[in-house]
């Protein structure tokens, strides 16, 4: 009993700091659960203030989508201090998930190259889990396929030492872990039934036409898969958590 209660009282004091790039593309989900495992959070709005926490403050890092890239730098000074940051918090330790931006600027600050996609994918498709993902005490949640929410341009290489998880049509690497503490994920697994149009009502400027490219109506079609993924990624969260205490 007295263990029990330790460790609950830990999971208490557990704070995530996350990394919003645009107004819409908030925790979602994640912040659902987070509430429910009694997390405290804060945020940091790269598109408002950039500016950092001490990593005293955090126990979890996430990095959340946005409509800029990894090689935006010019544009966004803060790129490069924010690529710092979480090569910093991997060193570290802390728990770093990273979502389709994020999961690029997770492999940008882990050396690996980040570049444009033959094509956008945009849209719900399937990404597809590999014999690595069964392995592994997190991804083996995942079935071996998933209709998810893809909203991006680019893609990466897979950043040395890093394991990856899944992949789909035209992206070789849609998930990876690296090491014990870091997740990427290129995908959308934090939109949530609830907050599904709002996502999709403020990408709709950045669609273009493409093979793998819906539009805002069949978007909103297939948002009862978030229903599903928000359950996987609720277990997923649930492991990591059981895996650094």
């Amino acid at each position: 009993m007295k263990n029990i209660l330790n460790f609950a009282t830990h999971i208490q004091r557990m704070h995530i700091h996350y990394f919003q790039h645009d107004h819409f593309e908030d925790l979602g989900f994640i912040g659902d659960w987070a509430a429910s495992h009694h997390f405290t959070t804060s945020c940091t709005r790269l598109d408002q203030d950039p500016v950092f926490p001490a990593h005293e403050t955090y126990d979890w890092l996430v990095v959340l989508g946005g409509k800029m890239g990894v090689n935006d730098a010019a544009v966004f000074p803060w790129i490069n201090e924010e690529l710092n940051f979480i090569r910093q918090s991997v060193q570290m330790g802390k728990v770093v998930i990273g979502i389709c931006l994020g999961s690029q600027m997770i492999a940008a600050a882990l050396g690996a190259r980040v570049y444009k996609n033959t094509e956008p994918e945009m849209g719900f498709y399937p990404v597809l889990f590999n014999a690595n993902a069964k392995a592994d005490s997190v991804f083996r949640h995942f079935p071996d396929a998933l209709t998810v929410m893809h909203m991006h341009f680019d893609t990466f290489e897979l950043p040395e030492g890093a394991i990856s998880m899944a992949g789909s049509e035209i992206t070789a690497c849609q998930a990876f872990r690296y090491g014990k503490n870091v997740f990427a994920l290129q995908f959308h697994f934090e939109v949530s039934v609830a907050n599904a149009p709002v996502f999709i009502k403020e990408i709709t400027p950045e669609i273009v036409p493409g093979r793998l490219v819906q539009q805002p109506e069949e978007m909103l079609s297939h948002i009862a898969c978030c229903e599903l993924n928000n359950s996987v990624f609720a277990e997923v969260l649930d492991s990591i958590l059981q895996e650094i205490n």
